[in-house]
């Protein structure tokens, strides 16, 4: 150490709950030092909105905290038993300000955490994930098999809003295009979003979600989020006609700071030998890029045999018009 130079003895890191301290909570995840977390709308600010409108959980957010700078955030809460990120996976973020060395110790004080956040509960497990390179994942693997979990790897369809039209439309699955073609001569599309908030349009999608699934799904305050979300600026709804002016396909995407997440799909089941789905969907990529987002996510890929017939059907619709399928690691671990 060179003469005169003052040793800065380095903190023990603590956590810091959300519930403790819900104003500098907030005020971490607003500042640029966690601006990644922004990214995608499900772990940003549209998911913070949404998700509580549509579940009943348990907050138990947390920050590890260090020489009073936070290092890491940890969104999670208690959903069905499941320590988790309102039955997802949580992820970590991590302070782009954090040195290495302080991330990885950061990480695993977050999984002892966990851990112990699970026990006082009385979760029955925890779920993590870290996505393909993430700077997170090599410290994050270590501490999650300290615990005994088990991991998964799973697919990701994404497109890339970088590319022009016509080279995403180059990665779209060979029989795509007639379809695609078919439902831009015959579908009219109908947008709500920052510049038509049209609250009537919206009520016709709600009805039409509940005749097609059934039932109304979600309680009133989590459409509602999704409305204010949407005419606030952070994506839109595209709504289907045939030129009998039926509505037969409904579309919703939400914007985060850089990636568009493909929220909602729905179709007239009752038409399905007409190719309803494929123009709103790659029209929505189309959109999304022109409101100058980075990245279109179309949500998981199950593979074959570890999904039923249903899910596995959507994923491989949604791989005809990913142009790449990141992989991520899904971290579980059982509590006994």
């Amino acid at each position: 150490m060179p003469a005169g130079a003052v040793k800065v003895r380095m903190q023990p890191a603590r956590i810091v709950s959300r519930r403790d301290r819900p104003e500098l909570f907030a005020a971490w995840e607003a500042s640029a030092a966690f601006a990644a977390g922004e990214r995608h709308p499900v772990h940003g600010r549209f998911g913070r909105q949404y998700y509580p409108a549509t579940f009943a959980c348990r907050d138990l957010s947390f920050a590890v905290v260090r020489n009073d700078e936070p290092l890491l955030l940890a969104r999670c809460n208690l959903l069905d038993g499941l320590l988790g990120y309102f039955g997802m996976p949580i992820r970590l973020v991590l302070s782009h300000d954090a040195a290495d060395e302080a991330s990885g110790f950061a990480v695993r004080d977050a999984c002892a955490a966990l851990d112990e956040l699970a026990r006082a509960s009385g979760a029955s497990a925890v779920v993590l994930r870290d996505d393909e390179g993430a700077p997170e994942a090599p410290a994050l693997g270590r501490a999650a098999a300290g615990f005994g979990a088990t991991a998964e790897t799973r697919l990701t369809g994404t497109c890339d809003l970088h590319l022009d039209e016509a080279a995403i439309r180059r990665h779209l699955r060979k029989s795509y295009h007639s379809l695609v073609n078919w439902g831009r001569r015959n579908l009219r599309l109908v947008y709500v979003n920052q510049a038509n908030p049209a609250p009537d349009l919206y009520g016709s999608y709600r009805d039409f979600h509940a005749r097609v699934a059934g039932r109304v799904t979600r309680p009133p305050e989590s459409w509602e989020a999704m409305y204010r979300w949407i005419v606030a600026g952070g994506g839109e709804l595209a709504l289907a006609y045939l030129d009998d002016g039926a509505l037969v396909a409904a579309t919703v995407s939400v914007d985060g700071s850089e990636i568009t997440y493909y929220a909602s799909g729905v179709y007239d089941r009752e038409r399905f030998d007409r190719p309803l789905a494929h123009w709103p969907l790659f029209d929505a990529i189309q959109r999304s890029r022109a409101r100058g987002l980075c990245q279109f996510d179309l949500g998981d890929l199950p593979e074959k045999g570890t999904a039923g017939d249903k899910e596995f059907n959507i994923g491989y619709f949604k791989r005809g018009f990913a142009t790449a399928i990141p992989t991520h690691r899904v971290w579980r671990w059982t509590i006994r």
